[in-house]
């Protein structure tokens, strides 16, 4: 697997996530009659909800990036190690639905769009998923490493 210090990491995604408008934001033509007007508009406003679920899991992998670079300054590669790779799976995860996501052609059906969409919406779900319980791997590893006898990163106090 392909290492990349953080800044790369980040540039990387930063660089993917700025191609990534052209898969957002699609318009679609405004048609006079109402039996498409609904499904062109919950067409729309499901567009709109995944590029909010995209925006939240670029968010989850920017932490992606943080936790792993407390993790691998830790030394402790026998707790690290197999979290490390959870994040990673996951950070492909998000990279490989991006690359692979295409907005809906406007031309289309709505119900086709809708259909496209809801399918893209689940995919996102799967990756948020695997996400956010990295983000809680790395969080408990993290945890973990003052027990073990290694000095952690200070983290932020509990309230």
């Amino acid at each position: 697997m392909l290492k990349l210090s953080l800044p790369l990491r980040a540039a990387c995604s930063l660089v993917a996530f700025a191609v990534l408008p052209s898969c957002g934001g699609a318009s679609t033509s405004s048609t006079p009659t109402t039996a498409a007007t609904a499904p062109a508009d919950q067409a729309r406003a499901l567009e709109d909800t995944l590029m909010a679920h995209h925006d939240r899991a670029m968010g989850q992998t920017e932490q992606l990036f943080e936790l792993k670079a407390k993790l691998t300054a830790a030394k402790t590669p026998a707790l690290t190690t197999p979290v490390i790779a959870k994040m990673q799976a996951a950070d492909q995860a998000m990279m490989n639905w991006m690359h692979h996501y295409q907005a809906p052609d406007s031309a289309a059906p709505a119900s086709q769009r809708l259909t496209y969409l809801q399918d893209q919406q689940r995919q996102l779900a799967g990756v948020e998923r695997r996400l956010r319980g990295a983000l809680d791997s790395a969080n408990a590893a993290l945890h973990q490493l003052p027990a073990a006898g290694v000095t952690a990163a200070p983290a932020a106090t509990a309230k």
